[in-house]
C-alpha cells in the first residue's frame, strides 16, 4: 500500500447498487425480449445446457420438434417420435445429427441490456451547476479525437491514433469514438444524426476488422507498412502493420462493443453485413476459446488463422517459461498475456477483462443471429453463448476471493491454482468499471470490492492534498509508477462518476477532473496527487472521451455550439454532416 492514505477527498458514498427502478427496467427488458424471440432449443440436445426454460418436459418436446424439423429438411422422410428411438440405433448417425442441430439451430443469446444501466443519465431532467469552463472543456474533449487523431482514408476506412503516439490501439480507438455511439444523446446517437460521423466510425470498424484478420494477437497497429522494424522488434512479433504484439483480451472486447453500439444506432448500415466484419468477430471468439486451455498449448487453427504469428501457441519474449507465462489451471475463463495498461499480467486470468468478454460475447451472439446467417452466424452465436457461460462460471468459481477486512471481493488477476492479485488498475476494463461495461455483477461482492479499491489495502490507491483541488483521493496504475509514484489516473476518476447513482457526486468529480487538468483543458494519462501540474501524456484522447461521456450524462449542454472538423480527410467522397459539423477541407496524400 501507500503512506498517503489519511486525507480523503470526498465523503464515502454507497456503491452503485442498482436502484429498484433500474432492476425493474432490466427485468422488463429481458422479459420483453424473451416474448419476442422464437427460440429453437436444438443446440441444447448435445450439451443439455443453455438459456431458456428449465422444465425438462418442455425442453424435451422443444428439442423433439427441432430435430423433427431438421430431419424433414434433410429429406430423411422420417418423423422422429422419441429422441434415442430405435431408428437412431446407429450412434454415429445420432451424434452427427446432434452436431448438425447444435451448429445450425437458432439459440437464445445472452440477455443483453441496452443501453447498459450505467452511466445513469440525468442530462434532460437534472439541472446541474457546471461552469462554462467545464462545459467548454467537455466540448473540446468530445471532439479532440476527431480534430487531432482521425485520418479518414479512401476505401471507406479510418485510422485513429491514440494521441501523442501515432499508432492505433484497437482498445483506445474504439473507446475514443464511443461518445459518438451513446444512444441516450439528445435525438439519438451522434452517428445516427450525422452521416460524416457515421463514415468515420464505419471506416474504423472496417480498418479494425482488417487488423484483427491480419493478426488477432496484436493490440496496436501502424497506418501502413513503411516503418522498418529492427531484429529485436521482429523478435517481439512486430512486422509490417503490427506496432506491438501484446496479446490483450480487452482489445477484441472493445471492437465487438463498438460494432454492437453502431448496429443499435444504424441497424441498416452496409458495414454490418460485410463478411470481413463477421470473420473478425468469429476469429476473436475462436481465439478466446483456444486460450481457455493456454496451459495445454492449444491455439486456434483454420483458414482464418493464417497470419505470420499464427502458426503455434502464443509465446511472447519476456514472459516466463520461454514466453508462455506463469502456470495456470483451466478455469473456464480465457487467458491473456497483458492488461489494458499494456503491462504484463502477474496472473493471466484477468478478471475485469473476462467480465468484459462475457458482455462482448453476448453482443456477438445477438449480432451473429441477427445479421450473419448466410456466413454461419447461428454456429457463431452458439459458440459465443456457450463461451460466455463458461467464462462467467469461471469468474464466479475462481475470481472471487475472501479478504480478511473487506469480505468476498473480486480479485484483479488469478491463476486458478490459488494465487490471486488483489488490486485494481485505472485502465478499463477495471474492477470498478464492471457496472459500466454491462457485466451482471454480484452486488454484495462488488460493494465490498469498491470499498477495497478506495482504501489503503489497494496498492494503487492514493490520497493527498494539492493546491488545485484540495483534498483528493483516487487510484492509478503500476504502469506509471516509475514516472510518478503517487499517481492517480483521470480515467479512474471519470469511471467513479460513471458508475455512480448520485448526481451531486458526479458533478463534484467533474469539477475535480477539470481542476486536475492543470489549465491545459485536456485529460492526461496520470498526475501526481500532490501536484497535478506534474502529469504524463498531455495528448491522450481515450481519457478525454471518458470525461466527455461523464459530463454528457448529467447535462445536455455539451457540445453546445462547438463544431468539429476531421484532422485529415483523404477520401474524395465527403458526406454531409449534421448540426455540429464544421468547415472541412479534403487533404491530399
Amino acid at each position: 500500500g501507500n503512506s498517503n492514505s489519511q486525507a480523503v477527498a470526498m465523503q464515502r458514498r454507497p456503491p452503485p447498487s442498482r436502484t429498484a427502478s433500474q432492476s425493474s427496467e432490466i427485468s422488463a427488458r429481458r422479459e420483453e425480449r424473451k416474448k419476442r424471440r422464437k427460440v429453437r432449443a436444438g443446440s441444447r440436445i448435445s450439451s443439455g445446457q443453455g438459456a431458456g426454460t428449465t422444465n425438462p418436459l418442455v425442453g424435451f418436446f422443444i428439442g423433439l420438434i427441432a430435430i423433427t424439423g431438421i430431419v424433414l429438411v434433410l429429406g430423411l422422410g422420417v418423423a422422429v417420435g422419441v429422441v434415442g428411438s430405435n431408428y437412431y440405433s446407429d450412434k454415429r448417425k445420432a451424434r452427427a445429427l446432434r452436431r448438425f442441430v447444435a451448429e445450425n439451430a437458432v439459440i437464445t443469446p445472452t440477455d443483453n441490456v441496452f443501453p447498459p444501466p450505467f452511466p445513469v443519465v440525468s442530462a434532460q431532467s437534472t439541472t446541474t451547476s457546471l461552469s462554462k469552463e467545464v462545459l467548454d472543456m467537455c466540448a473540446n474533449t468530445l471532439w479532440h479525437t476527431l480534430k487531432t487523431t482521425t485520418i479518414v482514408l479512401p476505401g471507406d476506412e479510418s485510422f485513429i491514433h491514440t494521441g501523442d503516439i501515432d499508432d492505433l490501439w484497437l482498445r483506445d480507438s474504439a473507446g475514443q469514438v464511443h461518445p459518438l455511439l451513446l444512444p441516450w444523446f439528445p435525438g439519438g446517437a451522434l452517428v445516427a444524426q450525422d452521416a460524416r460521423l457515421a463514415r468515420v466510425v464505419s471506416g474504423l470498424i472496417r480498418r479494425s476488422a482488417f487488423y484483427v484478420r491480419h493478426d488477432p494477437y496484436a493490440n496496436a497497429f501502424r497506418i501502413d507498412t513503411s516503418y522498418i522494424f529492427n531484429e529485436e522488434q521482429k523478435r517481439m512479433g512486430r512486422h509490417d502493420y503490427i506496432s506491438t504484439w501484446n496479446y490483450e483480451l480487452d482489445s477484441g472486447c472493445y471492437f465487438i462493443r463498438m460494432l454492437y453500439f453502431y448496429w443499435k444506432a444504424l441497424p441498416d448500415a452496409p458495414i454490418l453485413l460485410e463478411k470481413s466484419v463477421f470473420e473478425a468477430v468469429s476469429i476473436m471468439v475462436d481465439l478466446w476459446i483456444a486460450e481457455q486451455d493456454h496451459e495445454k498449448d492449444v491455439y486456434p487453427k483454420g483458414e482464418l488463422f493464417d497470419c505470420q504469428n499464427c502458426n503455434g501457441p502464443f509465446r511472447y519474449p519476456g514472459l516466463r517459461r520461454g514466453g508462455k507465462g506463469r502456470h495456470a489451471k483451466h478455469t473456464g475463463m480465457t487467458w491473456t498475456g497483458f492488461r489494458p495498461s499494456d503491462d504484463e499480467c502477474q496472473f493471466n486470468y484477468l478478471v475485469p477483462a473476462n467480465m468484459f468478454a462475457v458482455v462482448a460475447l453476448g453482443y456477438a451472439s445477438e449480432l451473429a443471429q441477427s445479421l450473419w446467417s448466410e456466413f454461419g452466424g447461428n454456429s457463431l452465436a452458439a459458440k459465443a453463448s456457450k463461451l460466455a457461460s463458461e467464462i462467467d462460471r469461471g469468474i464466479k468459481d475462481y475470481g472471487i476471493v475472501e479478504h480478511e477486512k473487506h469480505g468476498r471481493i473480486y480479485a484483479y488477476e488469478v491463476d486458478g491454482l490459488g494465487n490471486s492479485l488483489l488490486m485494481d488498475d485505472a485502465n478499463i476494463p477495471s474492477l470498478l468499471s464492471a457496472p459500466y461495461l454491462g457485466y451482471n455483477y454480484d452486488e454484495e461482492v462488488y460493494a465490498n470490492t469498491q470499498r477495497f479499491i478506495y482504501s489503503s489495502d489497494n496498492p494503487t490507491y492514493q490520497s493527498g492534498t494539492n493546491a488545485l483541488t484540495g483534498e483528493l483521493d483516487g487510484y492509478g496504475s503500476p504502469h506509471m509508477r516509475t514516472a510518478i509514484w503517487t499517481n492517480i489516473w483521470p480515467m479512474s476518476m471519470a469511471m467513479r462518476g460513471l458508475v455512480s447513482n448520485d448526481v451531486e457526486e458526479k458533478v463534484k468529480i467533474i469539477d475535480q477532473l477539470h481542476k486536475t487538468s492543470a489549465g491545459t483543458g485536456w485529460m492526461h494519462e496520470s498526475f501526481d496527487v500532490k501536484n497535478p501540474k506534474k502529469f504524463t501524456r498531455p495528448w491522450f484522447c481515450w481519457s478525454d472521451a471518458l470525461f466527455a461521456e461523464l459530463v454528457m450524462s448529467v447535462t445536455d449542454q455539451c457540445p453546445g455550439d462547438e463544431h468539429y472538423t476531421i484532422r485529415w480527410w483523404r477520401d474524395p467522397d465527403l458526406p454531409d454532416g449534421g448540426k455540429y459539423v464544421g468547415r472541412q477541407t479534403i487533404s491530399k496524400g
